[in-house]
């Protein structure tokens, strides 16, 4: 096994276990009583919200996605030279690291300056969704794929879907980064992205483990 590429399988891991410590530190710092169930993510980010915790939030943001770009740019060591492969792992790759670039985006325009924020943030949701969706395609017949990320991938777009249908209601519009409390959305902001950073972290143990 290549030395570098060896390295690189364990950046998914890597990747949740940073923004998992930097989230829960800016969470630590929150001033007021915060429940992911009534509160947004992005919040941990506001200054005025989080005067001594937002920096922690939005780096875990700029590095995670730092971290997840060259590990998103290693998937195709999945490639097997089947054509339909070729082009869904392509597409996996472009639409990963572009939501990677939207997580740094995340943390460099906080919630602070809302309308790129809100932009960022969509992106993270929406590609994280069809990247899962589309990887789980390109590789879910590779004999070194594990079933059990399979699963995990399968939970994480059942959460994104419903988080995502939620914010398109006409009651929910704008809702995303409000600093006001919106059950059940926040709660499914937080299911959505830790269940997708999960994934990523249960491919990462694929690759790391069989050798991809």
């Amino acid at each position: 096994m290549n030395s570098r590429n060896y390295h690189l399988d364990l950046f998914g891991l890597l990747a949740l276990v940073v923004f998992t410590i930097f989230t829960f530190i800016s969470v630590a710092l929150y001033p007021q009583p915060y429940s992911p169930l009534f509160d947004w993510l992005s919040n941990l980010g506001n200054a005025y919200l989080n005067h001594w915790g937002a920096v922690f939030f939005n780096w875990g943001c700029i590095i995670t996605g730092i971290i997840l770009i060259p590990f998103i740019m290693n998937f195709y060591r999945w490639d097997t030279g089947k054509i339909s492969e070729k082009i869904l792992l392509g597409a996996t790759i472009v639409l990963g690291v572009f939501a990677s670039i939207s997580l740094i985006g995340v943390g460099i325009f906080p919630e602070t300056h809302i309308h790129i924020h809100v932009l960022a943030a969509t992106g993270v949701f929406e590609l994280l969704f069809l990247i899962v969706i589309l990887m789980s395609a390109a590789i879910f017949n590779h004999p070194k794929f594990m079933i059990s990320v399979g699963f995990i991938g399968a939970v994480a777009v059942i959460i994104d879907l419903l988080f995502i249908t939620f914010l398109s209601l006409p009651s929910y519009h704008d809702a995303l980064a409000s600093i006001h409390s919106t059950i059940p959305i926040p709660g499914l902001e937080w299911s959505a992205v830790f269940s997708s950073l999960i994934w990523l972290a249960a491919l990462s143990f694929n690759m790391y483990k069989n050798n991809v």
